[in-house]
């Protein structure tokens, strides 16, 4: 169980990220994600972390839930409709800079 929470500068306010749920799979990790903003209602998401990515984006140095908060961080500062279920590689898709962000920031 994980138990992370961030805040996070978004244009339109701040948002709060809960990491609330870490479940292992052979490929890597599901996460139970909630999203706070300011005037809106929570939302719940499910994002899946392959090792591969975790190893990209940080090295292993970071507990694969830092790199998930990290990423939503980068998504809603960025405006991005998070999905309510997605892989975190797909993420990349969404923008070309997300790589360089996220190691940035972690």
């Amino acid at each position: 169980m994980v138990a992370r929470s961030a805040e996070h500068g978004m244009a339109s306010g701040a948002a709060q990220v809960r990491v609330e749920h870490e479940r292992e799979t052979p490929q890597g990790w599901r996460y139970r994600v909630v999203v706070e903003r300011e005037g809106a209602a929570a939302t719940e998401h499910e994002v899946a972390l392959a090792w591969v990515d975790h190893e990209h984006w940080c090295g292993g140095r970071l507990a694969p839930s830092t790199v998930v908060e990290r990423l939503f961080g980068v998504l809603l500062e960025r405006g991005e409709e998070i999905p309510a279920r997605f892989d975190a590689a797909t993420a990349r898709r969404w923008f070309r800079e997300l790589d360089g962000e996220l190691m940035r920031r972690l």
